[in-house]
């Protein structure tokens, strides 16, 4: 059915009876947001794939970010990004779509000229949906400081027109700049703090991928271990806890805020020190004791030993301060820790710089003092586009790492 001019009485009506919707449009406007959140129930559903390249209004990524429930990204690529496609799931579970030329503005909606066309075949309507998903899926997530360089680009582009090629170049460069990297601009930003509570259908799934990643990275990585050298360096000995977890529960406290690839104490090793305790101070899980891991943040990734807070890690805890009664251990713990180099440190409180401990006793002293509600945790921490962390160069940097913090490793493990 061909639908002139004016499609907002028609999609209004749409949207009311829906249960989901898909809308990919090249600019979207305050006014056009507001339109779509009037006449669609605030149970549905919703996705949006926004373009950038015909200055969509800033304060609709602020209002799309601020609303966690919305699933919502940029699309940004080589090419200019035209479509306007609203595609409708309804109370009936049948796919509605208007495909044309209306963006999603006043202007687009009701007032400028415009052609478009309304499907009802679901074939096709699946077909539209699979593509949307294929674009989504290159999308990136809204950030704060997209829309910040987002806001100053625009008012530039705005009193600048003869800039804007140079601006939106600029812009393209910020969101394209991850390209080749392991882990995605996306599954670095689902990590900031905003979204540490927040668990809807796109940040699922881009947990899911963050594990797959990982588990990629253990594919290419752990076979290696003996080899290298790691021969006391396990993987969890059930497969489904190699990787932290992706998903809320009571366990993670309905929070979470990174994830991790980590290796430990074999089972046989662990099983010893069952006590028959139940809950999840058992100092047999292999969480309460010394790992090594690979832990993803909004800005970083993180290569690092580590011992656990809050009753965790106890035995290794009381097995280290314990050596390092020994004079002669400190010299070598200490020789072990001067060998990371730079960028490295040790945080057992607070973060000191591998270059500002210049001897045994001070790197004695601040194990000493380490409480056991604070994390230990020896390592470094790399930026997100650092080649090193680009996918032809991951396996070769943690393996690289892992072989310095593995001396380390076994100088403080128990057992």
């Amino acid at each position: 059915m061909i639908l002139h001019n004016n499609i907002k009485e028609f999609l209004g009506q749409e949207l009311t009876q829906a249960k989901e919707v898909w809308i990919a449009s090249a600019m979207i406007s305050r006014n056009g947001l507001k339109f779509i959140q009037e006449h669609i129930p605030k149970i549905a559903k919703q996705h949006y794939l926004i373009g950038i390249d015909l200055n969509t209004e800033p304060e609709v990524f602020v209002r799309l970010y601020a609303n966690s429930d919305h699933n919502a990204r940029v699309y940004k690529s080589a090419y200019t990004y035209h479509p306007k496609v609203y595609l409708i799931l309804g109370l009936d579970d049948s796919l509605k779509a208007i495909i044309g030329s209306s963006n999603t503005t006043t202007w687009g909606l009701e007032k400028n000229v415009e052609m478009n066309f309304q499907i009802s075949d679901q074939a096709e309507c699946t077909k539209l949906l699979d593509w949307f998903n294929g674009l989504y899926a290159k999308g990136h997530i809204i950030t704060p400081e997209f829309i910040d360089s987002y806001r100053a680009s625009f008012v530039r582009m705005r009193s600048k027109v003869k800039e804007i090629d140079t601006e939106a170049a600029s812009l393209k460069l910020e969101l394209a700049e991850n390209s080749g990297q392991f882990f995605t601009h996306n599954q670095h930003r689902i990590f900031k703090e905003i979204y540490h509570t927040v668990e809807n259908d796109d940040l699922k799934e881009l947990r899911k991928e963050v594990r797959a990643r990982f588990l990629e990275l253990h594919s290419r990585i752990y076979p290696a271990f003996v080899k290298e050298g790691l021969v006391n360096l396990h993987a969890h000995h059930q497969k489904k806890e190699w990787v932290s977890r992706h998903f809320f529960n009571r366990f993670s406290g309905f929070y979470i805020n990174a994830m991790w690839l980590h290796y430990g104490k074999s089972e046989s090793e662990l099983a010893v020190y069952n006590n028959g305790d139940r809950s999840i101070n058992n100092p047999s899980r292999f969480i309460n004791n010394i790992r090594m891991q690979v832990i993803i943040h909004d800005q970083d990734v993180g290569l690092w030993l580590m011992l656990g807070r809050g009753g965790a890690s106890l035995i290794d805890r009381k097995h280290l301060k314990n050596k390092l009664a020994d004079l002669a251990f400190r010299t070598v713990f200490f020789d072990a820790f001067k060998n990371l180099g730079k960028g490295y440190w040790i945080n057992a409180g607070a973060p000191v710089g591998e270059a500002d401990i210049v001897t045994a006793d001070q790197l004695a002293q601040i194990v000493m003092q380490s409480r056991e509600d604070a994390y230990f945790i020896i390592g470094r921490n790399i930026y997100y586009l650092d080649n090193a962390l680009s996918d032809k160069q991951i396996a070769t940097t943690v393996m690289e790492a892992f072989k310095k913090l593995y001396v380390l490793y076994e100088l403080i493990r128990h057992g």
